[in-house]
């Protein structure tokens, strides 16, 4: 996983991606552990941004210019949930190819954390944490349309986090 990205491999955000050209973005799933059960908390999106009123990931965005993913990573959680983390409290968990857009995916225990969100209400609606047993339904019903049809993301989240917690 590359540190950084080079200046020329980031395209700014709305900018039309010249072929071969590609985004980068960094995804966040925040979980814990609680009385025996594992949960996932989700972000409902607010309704004025792209993908409004559906669930997504606890915290995410594009990859700013001259940004490694780690610190956008870090930089959405404080954005959009007001919880500011230190790198070591991320685990990389993969990075895949959607369209145009390579997203690296990190995971946050937050287990006995007693996070306080403050959530910016122009991108986030509210939070949910969600039972991992439920993980599939939710997906099928609330998660943002083009994320639906991603069970690859979701089985691999369902498989680490099982892993992680046993």
């Amino acid at each position: 996983m590359p540190a950084y990205l080079p200046r020329q491999m980031l395209l700014p955000n709305g900018a039309p991606s010249p072929k071969g050209e590609l985004r980068f973005g960094a995804c966040v799933w925040f979980y814990k552990q609680e009385n025996g059960k594992i949960q996932l908390l989700a972000q409902k999106r607010a309704k004025t941004v792209h993908n409004g009123g559906f669930y997504d990931a606890s915290a995410g965005g594009h990859v700013d210019l001259g940004e490694d993913v780690l610190t956008a990573a870090l930089r959405e959680t404080k954005e959009e949930l007001g919880v500011t983390l230190s790198p070591d409290e991320l685990e990389f968990l993969c990075a895949y190819r959607v369209a145009d857009k390579i997203v690296y995916f990190y995971l946050s225990d937050r287990t006995g954390k007693n996070d306080v969100f403050s959530l910016d209400p122009e991108e986030v609606e509210s939070v949910k944490w969600v039972a991992l047993e439920d993980l599939e339904t939710f997906r099928k019903t609330k998660i943002k349309p083009n994320f639906r049809g991603d069970k690859f993301q979701f089985d691999l989240l369902k498989e680490s986090l099982e892993a992680h917690c046993s």
